[in-house]
């Protein structure tokens, strides 16, 4: 469960408030014009029986979508992964399509649905194998999806087209968001003592709230940066001994987030807005991120 407090929030970083270090100063600020991409369901390749469907008619895109017809029933679709990852997800309304990102990249996906029928039991409605190329494989990090849930005109993506606004790299704008996030969103304990199996962020509470637990965090953040053209992976895992949450940001520019983490240039760099929000003051965010040893990734999304 994503409720279990983030380690060491005594020990934990402080957040220096400054624009990112080497950042280009002359000519024009980069376009910060928000860019949603649009999940769609064309029905060009899907399977399926009575009770759902699965649409995979845009895997090249780096998603798969899936609907459940089934009135007031859980179903649950399991994804396994090329690298052996096994992913679940959950689909809770009739009708309502769920967007699966084929975070693997290419590969072939094995996709198993179920119906759930009672207590831990579920009955498997049908299974199909999807073999894949995606063009980009960053691609998957740029669409919403459940765990990164945002759509034009949210208040998070407004949000990141105003704190961007004069940044002039990729890495200025990942700043700003990242700063932003971590200088207005504090850790909310209560949340995370009650927080419940199958719990999804949402943006839009995090925000009215101003406080979440590091799953709000990471989703947050990464709405933001998705918004703003920057692919942005959620993933879960372990920091240490906690089971957590954060980011890893993907930009082809070079430079220093809040004067501490490089980004050298087409690759991805982990960020950790809960740790640094939580340590403001405290020490330095590098002390927590290092070299990522204590980090376990699980899932990515």
């Amino acid at each position: 469960m994503l409720a279990v407090v983030c380690m060491a929030m005594l020990l934990l970083a402080s957040c220096s408030g400054q624009a990112s270090s080497g950042s280009q100063t002359s000519g024009a600020p980069r376009d910060n014009a928000p860019v949603v991409l649009a999940v769609e369901q064309p029905g060009s390749a899907t399977t399926g029986d009575e009770n759902a469907i699965l649409d995979y008619s845009n895997a090249s895109e780096g998603y798969v979508c899936a609907a459940s017809r089934l009135d007031d029933t859980l179903v649950k679709v399991l994804v396994d992964a090329p690298d052996g990852t096994q992913y679940q997800y959950s689909i809770k309304q009739e009708d309502s399509y769920i967007t699966i990102p084929l975070s693997a990249g290419s590969g072939t996906y094995l996709m198993g649905v179920y119906e759930h029928v009672t207590g831990e039991t579920y009955a498997a409605l049908f299974s199909q194998e999807i073999s894949v190329e995606i063009a980009d494989e960053n691609r998957p990090f740029l669409y919403p999806n459940q765990y990164v849930d945002f759509a034009a005109g949210d208040q998070s993506v407004q949000l990141g087209q105003q704190v961007t606004d004069g940044a002039f790299t990729e890495v200025d704008a990942a700043d700003d968001i990242y700063m932003w996030v971590v200088e207005n969103i504090s850790y909310d304990y209560d949340k995370a003592a009650e927080v419940q199996p199958g719990y999804l962020p949402n943006n839009d509470d995090t925000l009215a709230a101003g406080k979440g637990i590091c799953f709000d965090f990471a989703s947050l953040t990464a709405s933001m940066m998705r918004s703003q053209r920057l692919p942005t992976k959620l993933e879960i895992g372990y920091a240490g001994e906690a089971y957590h949450a954060w980011i890893e940001v993907y930009t082809a520019d070079q430079g220093t987030i809040r004067r501490e983490i490089e980004f050298v240039g087409n690759s991805w760099v982990r960020l950790d807005p809960t740790f640094d929000s939580a340590g403001r003051g405290t020490g330095s965010i590098t002390q927590i991120i290092g070299d990522g040893s204590s980090y376990q990734t699980m899932f990515s999304y």
